[in-house]
């Protein structure tokens, strides 16, 4: 494989780096939303008070709004129970994504060490053509002195 081929393999490999790289800083910003969605659910179920507390305890708590506290609280506690699978998912699949981005960087290396001793053999091999060349004048002129 030429050099100009292996520099654009380099160039491909790191736009899928950054490409999958993309995608982790997404999903990382994603699962920020969900921490803090799930945080604010929580906030609402600290406000939301105590649902089964007596009437006496809170005047002016109905029974009928105690049970419509109640399932607020429930359906609040539901949500966030939702929130918190969907978010071990996600934190699953930024895992894979981090694995491919690790796999994406581990072929860019790859193919840029290739890429490089590719060049340093190319310059070894011009440093002994040039040497060749140089002993041959040189040879030419020691000759041309004996003569």
């Amino acid at each position: 494989m030429n050099l100009r081929a292996l520099e654009q393999v380099v160039r491909l490999r790191e736009r899928e780096q950054d490409r999958v790289g993309a995608v982790l800083a997404e999903q990382e910003r994603t699962r920020q939303r969900f921490v803090a969605s799930i945080e604010r659910l929580g906030g609402l179920l600290d406000e939301a008070g105590a649902s089964g507390a007596a009437p006496t305890a809170s005047p002016g708590l109905s029974p009928a709004l105690a049970s419509n506290r109640g399932a607020y609280k429930l359906s609040v506690l539901d949500l966030a129970d939702r929130h918190r699978h969907a978010l071990a998912e996600h934190e699953s699949r930024m895992d894979q994504t981090r694995l491919a981005l690790h796999e994406a960087f581990r072929r860019r290396e790859a193919v840029a060490q290739l890429h490089g001793r590719r060049v340093d053999e190319g310059e070894r091999a011009l440093q002994v053509a040039e040497r060749k060349r140089t002993d041959d004048i040189a040879q030419t002129v020691w000759m041309r002195g004996r003569a």
